[in-house]
């Protein structure tokens, strides 16, 4: 069974991690960012760029993806997002974990 992450990112720790968990073959790892950085490091995970669209969005793409775990792994100070993401992980009963 592959688990199927989506790791909220943009910063060093959420590079690390996916980089960690997609060479393994039971995980299926994509890594969200924004798009404010014109250039982003880049990721050994597949990346999708962009916003969702808010919690309902989340929802909507969560569902969509079938994710089964959410790793918030945004910048400290980005607590839209964050927010967004409790609310769709608890809207969608998907497992969140934040770093």
């Amino acid at each position: 069974m592959t688990i199927r992450i989506l790791i909220l990112g943009g910063t060093t720790e959420a590079r690390q991690l996916a980089e960690r968990l997609s060479g393994d073959r039971r995980f299926d790892v994509t890594v969200s960012l924004a798009g404010r950085t014109k250039n982003p490091v880049p990721h050994s995970a597949k990346v999708r760029i962009g916003g969702f669209g808010g919690a309902a969005g989340l929802v909507a793409y969560l569902a969509r993806s079938g994710t089964d775990l959410v790793v918030d792994a945004t910048h400290p100070f980005a607590a839209e997002i964050s927010g967004n993401a409790q609310q769709a992980a608890a809207a969608s009963g998907t497992k969140l974990i934040a770093i």
